[in-house]
């Protein structure tokens, strides 16, 4: 595995902070230096900035600079991991003809749990989707990890 995708709708809230806070974890993750990281919107406008307070929340909770975050549409990308936020995202994604897997980040995580779109809402909503991300992409750093280290066995959780 070398490349993974975080992926939301527009590409502007959910999969910036995720993709930012995934690349700051990889920091004291030397096992996943070597990955490709990205993220994408199955309805994104290409060029897009990150939300401001996707912005603000990504500073605030994590000291992330996404100012120069410019939103990417999946159509014409792929990675080996695709990581969506919610139900629907990975209903699209399943539709297109991705080779990589798709999974919901929280059921990759092992908790199953969705991650609500914060589009639109207080600032406070912003910060709590941003913890939310950084617990399940905690969980899904330490899993990776171990696929890595043993790529012939699966840390599938059932």
């Amino acid at each position: 595995m070398r490349a993974i995708l975080f992926v939301c709708a527009g590409n502007i809230c959910r999969s910036p902070i995720a993709e930012a806070r995934f690349r700051q974890t990889m920091g004291s993750r030397p096992g996943l230096s070597a990955l490709e990281i990205g993220s994408a919107g199955t309805i994104a406008l290409d060029g897009n900035p990150a939300a401001p307070n996707a912005v603000r929340a990504a500073r605030d909770e994590f000291g992330l600079d996404i100012t120069g975050h410019c939103a990417r549409n999946i159509e014409g990308l792929d990675a080996d991991l695709i990581l969506a936020m919610d139900g629907m995202v990975t209903r699209d994604l399943l539709r297109l003809s991705l080779t990589g897997r798709v999974e919901l980040l929280g059921t990759y995580a092992g908790t199953g749990e969705i991650v609500e779109d914060p589009y639109g809402c207080p600032i406070e909503i912003y910060r709590a989707c941003a913890r939310h991300l950084d617990r399940l992409i905690q969980a899904a750093a330490a899993r990776l990890e171990q696929e890595l280290r043993n790529p012939g066995s699966s840390s599938r959780r059932p």
